[in-house]
């Protein structure tokens, strides 16, 4: 019978601190703050923990961040009620709504490896894009520039510019077409 190797935290302890406050300070300085005339003070917060965060953005007070300092938000973006952040980066662009209840898994574990490690990755949301409520984007995957992502879908691989795609794996449905 093969020995089970020992596990390794590849997290270091200075991120769980950071993390650690940033949770407290959520707790009791952002979460409470839900009503819209608060968004700048939620911003604020962010922005004092490492966010990078444009004019004109909108963040829900019930909105997990794990990690602000892995946040970039562009102009005029909205990250909606319920939406859920990983600890890997995720950089959203300009225009850009992120709608209710999403879940934007930013991370992975690298399945190669009995000890099934953390790998930290991105999602790169481009300009104008619309991510509907309660999808699922996967790590390492980019949101092309005016796409769209259907409600409750599955996003596993790049989505192209000017796309729709839905479903779970979400696939191409049509191409977006503005009026």
């Amino acid at each position: 019978m093969k020995e089970i190797p020992k596990y390794i935290d590849t997290i270091p302890a200075s991120d769980k601190f950071y993390r650690l406050i940033w949770r407290v300070v959520c707790l009791f300085l952002f979460k409470p703050f839900s009503l819209p005339l608060f968004s700048g003070w939620r911003i604020f917060l962010l922005k004092c923990f490492g966010a990078k965060i444009g004019k004109y953005c909108n963040i829900y007070a019930s909105a997990y961040i794990p990690s602000p300092r892995n946040l970039t938000m562009g102009l005029h973006s909205t990250l909606g009620p319920g939406v859920q952040l990983h600890f890997g980066k995720t950089i959203i662009g300009n225009k850009v709504t992120v709608s209710q209840r999403t879940y934007l898994c930013s991370a992975t574990h690298k399945t190669s490896s009995i000890n099934i490690p953390f790998i930290a990755g991105e999602i790169i949301i481009k300009d104008f894009a619309w991510i509907a409520a309660e999808a699922f984007i996967m790590a390492n995957v980019i949101i092309g520039e005016g796409a769209v992502v259907g409600a409750r879908s599955a996003v596993f691989k790049d989505v192209a510019d000017w796309t729709i795609v839905g479903g779970n794996p979400a696939i191409f449905i049509k191409k977006r077409e503005l009026e």
